[in-house]
Order: C-alpha cells, then structure tokens, then sequence
C-alpha cells in the first residue's frame, strides 16, 4: 500500500486512489473500535491546544475525555503496553457516555495483540526542526515537564547551552542527531516500541510508521496547517470533533497553550543541518502533510 504515495506527484491520480481509499477508512467496524479515540500525541507539536479542545467538546458531543498519565519514557515493554491496555479497558467500562477518547504521550500500541479492537487513531504532527527547536528551548524553561517518574530513572544534567546554534556547534546530545542513534522524534510515535522505531533515520521504522498512518489514523493532523487539520477533523470525527472549528477560532483565546513566546528562530544554517539530519523524519512529515492536504481537498 504504500508503494501508492510515490505518485503523488500525479495529483489526479492521488485524488482517485484517496477517494477508493476513503471508503475503506470509513468501514472501521471490523478493525476498529468507533466509539474509541485514542490520541497517542507527539511533544511539542500544539497537543496540548488539541487535548484542550477535546475537553471542551466532550460535553456537547457527549463522549468522555481521559488524560492517562504519562511517563518519562513513551516506549512501553511488553507488560507495560499490556498496562497501558488495561487502563483503557477499565476507563471504558467506567464511563457512562456512549463514546470516550484518550491522550497519552506513548508510542503506537497495537491493542489488537493485546486482547482488545483497535481504537480510532488520531495525532498531530509538526515542522521537524521547529519541533526539535520547541523542544530545545521548552526545555530551558521547564526543566522536568510534570510526567511520573520510573523507578530507577535518572535525571538528564542540567542543560549547557542557552540556545540551539550553540548547542548544535558544540555538538551538543539535545541538538544533534546521528543514523543510528535513538531518539524520541516524531517517527516512533507511529511505528511503535520496536528499538529500531527509535533508531535515527531507518527505513524500517519510517515504513512501518507510514503503514500504521494508512492502516489505523483517520486523521493526522499538522501544525503549519491548523486551518485544514480542523476541518478534516470535524469532517472525519464528528462524533467528537463536531463545532471544532467554530469552537477554535471564536472562542478558544490563547490557541498554542505551551508556546513558548520567548524563543529565538533557528538560524538558516543550522535548520539546513538539521534538515539533512532529519531526512526521514522530514520524508514522514511531508508524507502526512500531503494525506491531510488530500483529506482537505475532499472537503
């Protein structure tokens, strides 16, 4: 399947294979458990402004949001993603609406393997080098995001460096990335606990993550293009996301709830290094960026 994204560049012919595709995301019956949102969301990528909204909509759309608590580590063991599972199953049952939705920083968790049917997939997705950026300098200014803490865990050094150029020139761990190397990047969120998910750059983990994109995300939404992942929502999610875009724009004041309104831009030579670091990453996030442009298209 997705050997079909390379010709993309044949917009036409795109078009034709997302509206056969369309039909089969539509029948989630089989697979997926409907009445399920499960947001396993990516740092950094305006998560927090999403998760808010969700919030505010549950009451209207009559489902039930719950904020499970994360972990400074989002790659799960075997019996941990059996945990993960068991909470969801137990926040199900617990609820009272007829539809109940999730967030969680955690990587893609195949429920299926786990005993139960898959939920609806939802995510967000952001610039590469602007979310390494973000995350850099929301570091600076919140050393410890609140997350539990695993026994055992411990805690990164104190950062060195005041900003990313200077970071990235001195070869700093939090701003330089190298094949092979693990990183929590955006990949891995989408292609799961396998050690190469982590591993910079693998191609392995980059299909996988794609497959996963086609197979079990209704919506994977972008940052950059807040204005389409609305609408695709409220279009595709309705049982949930119905009024997000009246909701966002008219009442929502402060849209980008963790940004840090403080941080410097990124310099052209140290993006343009980091974009060739990131070259798979940026091959995802174009790969998204172009499904979500075609769901909007749709629209």
């Amino acid at each position: 399947m997705s050997e079909t994204w390379k010709h993309w560049y044949d917009t036409a012919q795109a078009l034709e294979w997302f509206e056969m595709k369309s039909h089969d995301e539509n029948d989630t019956g089989a697979h997926q458990n409907s009445t399920v949102l499960f947001f396993n969301r990516v740092p950094k990528t305006g998560s927090e402004m999403l998760v808010l909204l969700l919030q505010w909509l549950q009451g209207q759309n009559t489902f039930r949001h719950f904020r499970l608590k994360n972990s400074v580590r989002r790659y799960l063991s075997n019996d941990e993603q059996m945990d993960l599972v068991a909470q969801v199953k137990e926040k199900i049952h617990e609820a009272t609406e007829p539809r109940v939705s999730f967030d969680r920083h955690v990587y893609f968790t195949n429920f299926t393997s786990m005993g139960i049917k898959m939920p609806l997939y939802l995510n967000l997705v952001r610039d590469p080098v602007e979310k390494v950026a973000s995350r850099f300098y929301y570091a600076r200014a919140t050393p410890r995001p609140g997350a539990a803490t695993p026994r055992g865990y411990q805690p990164a050094t104190p950062p060195q460096h005041a900003t990313l150029e200077e970071c990235f020139f001195s070869q700093g761990d939090d701003c330089t990335f190298h094949p092979g190397n693990h990183y929590d990047l955006t990949i891995p969120y989408f292609c799961g606990h396998e050690d190469y998910c982590r591993e910079l750059n693998n191609a392995a983990a980059l299909r996988l993550a794609k497959q996963h994109v086609e197979e079990w995300y209704q919506v994977v939404g972008v940052l950059e293009d807040i204005n389409a992942t609305l609408s695709v929502l409220q279009h595709r999610l309705p049982e949930f996301f119905y009024g997000v875009v009246d909701l966002y724009y008219n009442e929502l004041l402060a849209p980008h709830h963790n940004k840090n309104r403080h941080r410097p831009k990124t310099s052209p030579e140290v993006e343009a290094a980091l974009r060739k670091n990131l070259s798979l990453e940026y091959d995802f996030y174009n790969f998204v960026r172009q499904r979500l442009n075609l769901q909007y298209q749709q629209l």
